[in-house]
């Protein structure tokens, strides 16, 4: 049998190429594979000013960070000291701002202004909140949770929910 030359078989030997290219030439697909918690990035705050890390929920109720700058000289906190767990605790209760509700972000928790606490220990972080815990959904829970753990125990440190009503098992953020 003869060979098809001429434009016709060169047609025909670029199609049976790209064939095979576009086929993966038996490279076969995977299923996801596992490789660890999500990537996290420092953010670093401009001279003179200090960050607070929030977390607020996205549209799947995940907990997403968000970074709230400080201005610099805030009266309540001299610039030498990191910004306290009760400070960021009471700005996630405030709610998100106009941008991070833009964003798609929102929070369970409800609307409070008033005294919040956050120990840190060898244990981890306590949160004492002025209302019951246990009502709080857990979503709530996650954002106190990974709030707190960023805020006063690195990221790492398990948190301690406690309200009028008692104490949730401890958690992480996850």
């Amino acid at each position: 049998m003869r060979r098809p030359t001429g434009p016709a078989g060169r047609a025909v030997a670029a199609c049976v190429a790209a064939a095979a290219v576009l086929t993966g030439c038996g490279v076969r697909g995977t299923d996801v594979v596992e490789a660890g918690g999500p990537a996290t990035i420092a953010v670093p705050p401009s001279p003179g000013q200090r960050m607070l890390l929030l977390y607020f929920l996205d549209a799947d109720d995940r907990p997403t960070p968000v970074a709230r700058v400080l201005p610099a000289g805030d009266p309540t906190e001299p610039d030498t000291r990191p910004v306290s767990g009760a400070k960021a605790l009471a700005a996630l209760f405030e709610g998100p701002h106009g941008s991070e509700i833009a964003a798609g972000l929102h929070t369970e928790l409800p609307r409070f202004r008033g005294d919040l606490q956050a120990q840190v220990s060898d244990e981890g972080v306590t949160v004492h909140v002025p209302m019951a815990a246990r009502t709080l959904t857990p979503a709530a829970v996650r954002q106190i949770v990974c709030t707190a753990s960023f805020g006063e125990g690195g990221g790492t440190a398990p948190v301690t929910i406690w309200g009028d009503d008692g104490g949730l098992p401890p958690a992480r953020c996850q």
